[in-house]
């Protein structure tokens, strides 16, 4: 294995952020609880295993990053480093509880069978329960010798704010849209369909054609024509929705929400952008605003639940109740 080969969580627009941590490194100064945070996409979880694995190293390199040929990188490449210890949610979106932080700090404070610390990773950390939340505090204030705490969230804002404080803050930058671009044609990627805003977020972008989002798009139009056209039932729908990427589905759902809106308040036919786009205005000026806005203001209110603990699929089917309920009123006027 090369140190090259190693490297494969390096990102360009990483190295504004990375430089003062390759000097932190050198000097012995990184903080025991490091806090990454940023934009959805930019790659925080490649930039955290890049310094994991730098902090694990004995034979850094010159710009810090780790050798990835020492036995101890062999190890954590493998997946069989003895000092790391991880902390997630037993189920995808759910909280991390009580009970498993304080498994995770015991685990913290055995004997590291290396001399470089044991080393403890959280994610997502804005899943911590308030309880939860509160047990971490006491191993951040008086972490065990030599042990370094990562913690990665794409929302800083909602951890809480004893826990930001014992934390030593790096924020990964977006992409410059040029950088962005250049690093998905070097990965293979048709990167020319993707406007600036979505380069900024190359992962993003790349997550999507992973999964099939223009398929997934195409489903989720003609899902949402059929519901204004009373023609699909919301509970199904919202069964279907629920098993499929949410942070997705929300984006596209508030985009849309605006699409309808405008439609509403547009009195005269607007140019057709797309079938479905089409359908989706033509429907929302046969509604009107009265239906279409109230409906729009709990489209907002449903895309912030998806950020937190509650029950994702019960928010979708609430939310698509409640839009066949207003077009049920209007028709029985």
């Amino acid at each position: 294995m090369t140190a090259r080969a190693a490297s494969n969580t390096e990102l360009p627009w990483h190295e504004s952020v990375w430089t003062p941590i390759s000097r932190a490194l050198a000097q012995q100064s990184v903080a025991h609880g490091i806090l990454v945070c940023g934009a959805t996409g930019v790659g925080k979880r490649r930039f955290a295993e890049r310094l994991m694995a730098a902090l694990l190293c004995i034979e850094r390199q010159d710009n810090g990053d780790a050798c990835g040929e020492c036995a101890r990188c062999r190890q954590r490449l493998a997946g069989t480093h003895p000092d790391i210890s991880r902390l997630r949610p037993e189920e995808a979106g759910r909280q991390i509880k009580v009970d498993q932080v304080r498994a995770f700090g015991h685990s913290l404070h055995l004997t590291p069978q290396y001399d470089t610390g044991r080393l403890g990773w959280i994610e997502p950390a804005e899943q911590l329960s308030p309880s939860a939340a509160n047990s971490l505090l006491k191993t951040l204030e008086e972490p065990p010798g030599g042990c370094h705490i990562i913690l990665i969230t794409d929302r800083v804002s909602a951890l809480m704010a004893t826990i930001r404080s014992r934390c030593q803050l790096w924020r990964v930058p977006s992409a410059e849209p040029a950088s962005g671009r250049a690093w998905l044609m070097s990965q293979g990627v048709d990167a020319s369909v993707g406007d600036d805003d979505l380069m900024r977020t190359p992962l993003a972008f790349l997550s999507r054609i992973e999964v099939g989002y223009d398929e997934l798009v195409a489903d989720w139009d003609r899902d949402l024509i059929r519901l204004l056209e009373v023609k699909a039932n919301p509970v199904t729908v919202a069964e279907r929705v629920a098993k499929q990427p949410p942070t997705l589905w929300a984006d596209w759902l508030y985009r849309r929400a605006q699409t309808l809106l405008q439609a509403s308040l547009t009195l005269a036919d607007a140019a057709p952008t797309g079938d479905h786009q089409a359908a989706l205005a033509a429907a929302a000026r046969r509604l009107g605003a009265g239906v279409i806005e109230p409906w729009c203001r709990g489209v907002v209110r449903a895309t912030r639940l998806q950020q937190t603990n509650a029950d994702w699929r019960l928010v979708v089917e609430s939310l698509l109740i409640d839009l066949s309920q207003r077009i049920a009123s209007t028709a029985n006027r």
